[in-house]
């Protein structure tokens, strides 16, 4: 599927509302976050590994936002996992996830006893909310300097983000 037009800008006018902090960090940008939503952002590994686990989540409970991420992975792999999530509250998207995920998170409650807990819960993930909260985490990570993804993909996907003007409008900010 084709990015979206105006992804970027959208994402870039996104951010620039926000203030960030200097220099960046992403445990600097969670607290700022934090602030902002008036609640705690807790940053938690994620307890299972496998083919078919998630490497990143985050779930918005009542009265706390919990991102969870990939715990055997480079620091900097971890660190765009992290600022994923973090774009997906940034964008005002849906902190819930499919009920697989959530199950796998806490296999000793019944995947009926999880879906009451948390509500409705989304059965597939928007593929616009996702290229968002990843060029919300290339954004970023443009600005704490973290290095390129290791993900072949994610690769591909930040050089097609990545226009030079803009990159060097971006730096200036």
């Amino acid at each position: 599927m084709p990015l979206p037009r105006g992804l970027r800008k959208r994402c870039e006018v996104i951010l620039a509302r926000l203030d960030l902090p200097s220099p960046f960090s992403v445990d600097g940008f969670r607290s700022s976050l934090e602030q902002v939503r008036g609640r705690p952002i807790v940053m938690e590994p994620l307890p299972v590994v496998g083919r078919d686990a998630p490497c990143g989540m985050w779930i918005a409970l009542p009265s706390v936002d919990v991102v969870f991420y990939e715990q055997h992975t480079s620091p900097a792999h971890q660190d765009l996992i992290k600022l994923h999530e973090l774009g997906h509250v940034v964008c005002g998207h849906s902190g819930v996830l499919e009920l697989s995920h959530l199950a796998a998170l806490m296999p000793d409650l019944t995947p009926e006893a999880v879906a009451q807990v948390f509500g409705g819960m989304r059965t597939s993930y928007d593929t616009v909310e996702e290229q968002e909260a990843e060029m919300i985490a290339l954004l970023l990570a443009d600005l704490c300097g973290s290095p390129a993804p290791v993900d072949p993909a994610s690769g591909r996907l930040a050089e097609s983000l990545l226009h030079p003007v803009r990159t060097r409008w971006w730096r200036k900010h």
